[in-house]
């Protein structure tokens, strides 16, 4: 699993436990999508960057070259359709307190699970 799919997981169980707590097989899911991420990053971080300038130095290249990947990761991560909120799609979840705490506790048993030894 790389930085990406451990910086997304993290954030789908904090952010959207409801929607975390039915992923089947969290490990290969996230693995996939932070393999996706990362080659998003890398495709726009390259377009950013274009090639070396005309008596450009390596070292100003990589100076440009890590501008451009953290702007990259930036755009990538920020519209991402993983790191959106979650969105209630029941509206009579939220008028409902009973299954609010099902929801609520269904969450901590997943979190439970996930971050157990």
């Amino acid at each position: 699993m790389n930085r990406y799919a451990q910086i997304a997981i993290d954030q789908h169980r904090h952010h959207r436990p409801l929607e975390h707590s039915l992923i089947d097989g969290p490990t290969r899911f996230f693995t996939e999508i932070g393999e996706q991420i990362q080659a998003d990053v890398t495709n726009l971080r390259d377009e950013i960057l274009g090639r070396p300038r005309p008596d450009e130095s390596i070292e100003d290249y990589r100076h440009r070259s890590y501008q451009a990947l953290a702007t990259a990761e930036e755009l990538v991560l920020a519209d991402h359709w993983l790191f959106q909120p979650e969105t209630e799609t029941d509206e009579t979840a939220e008028d409902d307190p009973i299954l609010d705490r099902y929801y609520r506790d269904l969450a901590a048993i997943n979190e439970t699970i996930h971050t157990a030894p």
